[in-house]
């Protein structure tokens, strides 16, 4: 009987990944601590619900432009010098964020961390896609996968315990000994497997990509203001989807693409990356929908509500790890069609119960939701990439990390237009039923797009199954 080779990853290496992997935590964290200290931003400085939102909008939209350019820019420049470039990004614009004077500056400086987050979070994969060795992939992705999904969960948490304690500024404050830490590891650690290629800048498929993700991620975030201005989303939708059909033509018949699009005829792959967009989707949809029903339908306070949400945020973050040895061991057909099954039930129970969930079930269900959430998550995108050759991968890494900035614009934009029309309704419901009839819908809404990843899941294995083991 053969006996298996312990495989040891250098010292360096993992600390490379951690380097990045916290650039990632960064980035991503602030997307959701930001969202629950709009109040106080409001009355800081003045300003309304529809302004006070591209916090969040501007800094999705920039990072969205910026990530689709990943496998260009992991060509033509070192990975340490993006890794400089896109924590220096952050760090200018966190300090700019906590001493910001009025709202303009502060608007400035979350497009500033954007820029950073969109360069900064494929690095980390990137790393151990192309140098962690084959037999411990899974469980440095699932490491990844712990950062990606930890952060924005746990985010709600972090920003109303540190937004009530010490105030809004402090979310940015805390965030600047890690960087400097972070910045300080990455220098000292991270090494290039090969040197930088003189690649032609693709400037028509750059601009193609961002007019794509201008239009639709501009559309999705209003989407719950589509009757006040009907033409202005009709058109933000118009220019994102002929710009989307410009750039797969482009990229077509381009020499040096930004996306290879020979990728999409791997149909496991594809079935696998449109699975990791809707997980994303119902994951960022999910962390709208509950701290909203906790505070409005049962009153919870916000400090409260976060750490309601803290054991399935938890059960999410620590399931990455386990999840990825479990597919160094078994491979991945088990944990991920058992992770997508659970998250499904978890859906399907806040959608059976959503007129009358109580604290204890939302705890419950989250808790159910978050594990089956930890396991898919990093599994499905280790296999999707997988799935590609050794000159695909940074493609294949650049369509994950873009469509998984994208998937949290749809998924919150739409769970929140249900629940917002739900609120506007002319019924004998009160305020606190009417947001639990809303909830409902968005709970069914990422109920139909559970069932749907798990059949893609199915289907991605089903059809090509030469990784199992």
């Amino acid at each position: 009987m053969k006996q298996k080779v312990k495989v040891k990853v250098p010292a360096k290496l993992a600390l490379s990944v951690v380097a990045a992997c916290l650039v990632s935590f960064c980035g991503l964290i602030t997307e959701t601590a930001v969202n629950i200290a709009f109040p106080a931003v409001m009355r800081t400085f003045d300003v309304s619900t529809e302004m006070v939102q591209w916090l969040t909008t501007g800094n999705l939209l920039v990072v969205a432009m910026i990530t689709p350019l990943s496998a260009f820019l992991q060509k033509r420049f070192k990975l340490k010098q993006l890794f400089v470039f896109g924590t220096m990004c952050f760090v200018i614009g966190t300090v700019v964020a906590i001493f910001s004077p009025n709202f303009t500056l502060l608007l400035l400086a979350r497009l500033i961390q954007g820029i950073g987050t969109g360069v900064g979070v494929p690095i980390a994969f990137c790393i151990i896609l192309e140098q962690i060795p084959f037999e411990k992939v899974g469980t440095y992705m699932g490491y990844g996968a712990l950062v990606s999904a930890a952060a924005p969960a746990l985010g709600p948490t972090f920003g109303g315990v540190v937004n009530q304690t010490l105030g809004w500024r402090y979310i940015f404050v805390i965030l600047i000994p890690v960087l400097i830490f972070t910045l300080i590891l990455g220098i000292c650690t991270i090494e290039e497997k090969h040197e930088p290629e003189k690649v032609p800048v693709d400037i028509w498929g750059i601009i193609f990509i961002m007019l794509t993700f201008l239009g639709l991620v501009y559309g999705f975030a209003n989407i719950a203001a589509f009757g006040e201005n009907p033409v202005v989303e009709i058109i933000a939708f118009a220019i994102g989807i002929v710009a989307l059909v410009l750039f797969v033509k482009h990229c077509g018949k381009c020499e040096n693409p930004l996306i290879d699009m020979s990728i999409f005829k791997n149909i496991p792959f594809v079935c696998h990356l449109v699975a990791f967009f809707l997980i994303n989707a119902i994951m960022l949809g999910t962390s709208f929908l509950l701290p909203n029903y906790l505070q409005v339908a049962l009153l919870c306070e916000s400090m409260i509500a976060g750490f309601m949400l803290l054991p399935g945020a938890g059960l999410n973050a620590l399931m990455g790890p386990f999840s990825g040895a479990a597919l160094d061991k078994i491979g991945p057909k088990l944990p991920i069609l058992f992770g997508t099954g659970l998250m499904t039930i978890g859906i399907l129970l806040f959608t059976v119960f959503g007129m009358n969930l109580s604290t204890g079930m939302i705890i419950g269900f989250y808790m159910i939701f978050g594990t089956g959430c930890g396991i898919a998550f990093g599994n499905t995108m280790t296999v999707g990439n997988l799935r590609l050759p050794v000159q695909q991968k940074a493609y294949g890494n650049t369509c994950f990390n873009t469509l998984m900035q994208f998937a949290g614009a749809v998924g919150t934009s739409v769970c929140a237009a249900l629940v917002a029309a739900a609120q506007m309704q002319n019924n004998s419901f009160s305020y606190e039923q009417k947001t639990a009839a809303g909830s409902t819908h968005g709970f069914i809404f990422l109920l139909i797009l559970a069932v749907v990843c798990l059949i893609l899941q199915i289907v991605g294995f089903k059809k090509f199954d030469f990784l199992e083991k």
